[in-house]
């Protein structure tokens, strides 16, 4: 007796181009005021004298402001335990970012322009998504959601991903015999972290404490909060600056759904509710 699958499709949705996304992000901060800097390490954040925020770097330097908004990604839970006390179960995975050869006369048909979909496919014990071939033509971007626990300090780059690319290449198999190459494997492996709450929701909100509603917190984007970027953006610049996200509240989105608390005395948060 056969499978069934299960499918659900929003014809709405479409792809973007990551690099150049964040190529255009990094080009309009300064004209709109920012200044950018690479590579400086945040090791703490403090109250400052006259009030305000100080955020010191290990290189001695120091920025002082009225806000802070903390968007480190992998890194939040040390960064938060180290300032002010408080366990976010925010859980770094190594993952890996593969692209692979599309076999010879399939490349149009893995296309945008040619239907292709952006796909996920949660047949366990394979979740793979992938996107349409696009930033680099003649490879696919397909990828496996997900990756084994990982310190963001000292993981291993290269083969960190444990068992990734064979879980990949199975479902590869499967699902698209004959129109993409996996013997060798990937052309191409970028290595990656995703930093997971146990729901998968977000963490936007004031870090609270002493700290109060000068610090701003966004995390625990699970995977799929690059798309969400500008939105996620607005809300914390409108919490930074006004105390409160008003575009938010008058599109009907119920921040506190994304609260730290949700955690206290509940280690699964929303997904308790599922």
């Amino acid at each position: 007796m056969g499978g069934w699958v299960a499918a659900v499709s929003e014809r709405g949705s479409g792809v973007l181009n990551a690099t150049e996304a964040v190529r255009m992000f990094q080009a309009l901060a300064p004209k709109k005021g920012a200044v950018v800097r690479d590579n400086p390490e945040v090791v703490g954040i403090r109250k400052g004298p006259e009030g305000g925020v100080v955020v010191e770097t290990s290189t001695g330097e120091e920025f002082s402001g009225a806000k802070c908004v903390v968007t480190v990604g992998a890194w939040t839970s040390k960064l938060v335990k180290s300032v002010a006390g408080v366990d976010l179960p925010i859980q770094p995975l190594h993952t890996m970012v593969l692209y692979w050869r599309i076999k010879p006369g399939r490349e149009r048909e893995l296309t945008a322009e040619a239907g292709f979909p952006t796909f996920s496919s949660y047949c366990a014990p394979h979740f793979v998504y992938s996107t349409p071939s696009l930033e680099r033509p003649g490879m696919i971007k397909i990828n496996y959601h997900g990756g084994p626990p990982c310190d963001p300090d000292s993981r291993e780059l290269v083969s960190g991903g444990g068992n990734v690319v064979e879980r990949v290449a199975r479902w590869i198999d499967e699902f698209m015999p004959g129109r993409v190459e996996t013997a060798g494997g990937p052309a191409d492996r970028l290595p990656c972290m995703y930093s997971m709450t146990p729901d998968e929701d977000f963490v936007i909100d004031f870090l609270g404490g002493e700290f109060g509603e000068d610090v701003v917190i966004g995390a625990g984007f699970s995977g799929h909060g690059f798309k969400m970027g500008p939105a996620v953006g607005s809300i914390l610049a409108e919490m930074a600056m006004d105390g409160e996200a008003r575009t938010a509240a008058e599109a009907g989105v119920e921040l506190g759904h994304f609260r730290i608390n949700r955690f206290d005395g509940n280690p699964m948060g929303n997904a308790k509710d599922l």
